[in-house]
């Protein structure tokens, strides 16, 4: 099994790079448990997530973690129902994904270890009927040129 120690990871600090980040033993356990789960995304293609409203974090552990895991390049944001943001951590396959109601209530967060969140994939059903849109936009214009 693939330690943590064996994970290199680069904390950004967003506005104070002297900050110092606590690490406890909720956040060491966390961490642990996010390298188990690529772990089991690497070998076994296994997708997990972690609710973080679920667990009994300290003050000041959802901040450390937040910033050990910092931003990777990849994000995404829409609306339904209120406001949903997604990004990739700085750790390829980890995901930050944050539900809001229509008052900006954050009602779900949660780590998802996967390689594309789920809420991002296209549905089969959209697919097909994208496909039968354009099929029948293409058959006017050919019927017209």
């Amino acid at each position: 099994m693939t330690g943590l120690s064996d994970i290199p990871i680069v904390v950004n600090y967003a506005e104070d790079n002297e900050a110092e980040v606590e690490i406890t033993e909720n956040v060491r356990a966390l961490l642990t448990q996010i390298s188990s789960m690529l772990s089991a995304l690497i070998n076994d293609d296994m997708v997990d997530s972690i609710d973080l409203h679920s667990l009994p974090l300290l003050p000041g552990e959802h901040d450390a973690i937040h910033t050990i895991l910092g931003q990777g390049e990849v994000n995404a944001s829409f609306d339904s129902l209120g406001s949903t943001t997604i990004y990739e951590t700085a750790l390829a396959g980890v995901w930050w994904v944050t539900h809001n109601n229509e008052n900006d209530d954050c009602i779900a967060e949660t780590i998802e270890i996967t390689t594309i969140p789920a809420i991002l994939e296209s549905q089969h059903d959209d697919i097909e009927n994208a496909h039968t849109a354009l099929q029948e936009q293409l058959k006017e214009w050919n019927e017209t040129t």
